[in-house]
This record gives C-alpha cells, structure tokens and sequence, in this order.
C-alpha cells in the first residue's frame, strides 16, 4: 500500500513539474515575441505616412531576440481604413503556426511630421 502512495506521489509531482516547464517555457516565447513587436512599432510609426504602403512586408526591426523561437515568421500587413487612415498590424508565427502574436497601430495622415 505505501508503495501504492509513494507512486502517486512521484507521478503528481513529475506531472506538476513539467506542466510548470511547459508555462514558463510559453511565457518566456511571449515576452520575446511581444518585446519584437514593441520594437516594430516603435520603428513603423517613426514612417511617414506615405512611406507606409512602400515599406517592407517583414520586419524592419533586429529579430534576433526571436531566436529561441525558430522557425518564425514576421509580417507586417497595411490596410487603408478610409482616406487619411491606415492600420499597421504585425504578426509573428512560431510553433508551427499554433502560436500567434498580434499587435497594431493606427496611423493617421496629420499632414504633419512623422514623429506627430
């Protein structure tokens, strides 16, 4: 019977503790890919408006703290909203496409400088 016990026991702990790997490996892959896209942004909205459409469909940014995520793929979509507005949203895919981070802008065309 004690042996019965001691099986469940390990066996729970064994399971917990490769559950808690799998969370903090996914979180780890999270914070890299949003610190990524923060950086892309911060890049796209230093475009002027025009410059938008002409700009590259990968990311402009250094990627190499993606790394630990490889294989990866970057994109970077724009779409006129309506005259004068455009959505800027970048995506990045790893894990075989079964993880995905989004993120977008707005940009609005002031007629003024870039930096708003």
């Amino acid at each position: 019977m004690a042996i019965l016990i001691l099986g469940i026991v390990i066996t729970t702990s064994l399971a917990v503790f490769v559950d808690r790997t799998r969370r903090l490996r996914q979180a780890s892959e999270t914070l890299l890919a949003y610190q990524s896209l923060s950086n892309e942004i911060e890049l796209r909205r230093r475009l002027t408006f025009t410059e938008l459409d002409g700009a590259p469909v990968e990311f402009m940014s250094d990627t190499t703290i993606l790394g630990p995520l490889a294989p990866y793929t970057t994109t970077v979509t724009v779409t006129a909203v309506s005259a004068g507005v455009k959505n800027v949203v970048m995506t990045i895919r790893w894990n075989g496409g079964k993880r995905i981070a989004r993120m977008g802008i707005a940009r609005v065309d002031t007629g003024g400088s870039n930096l708003w």
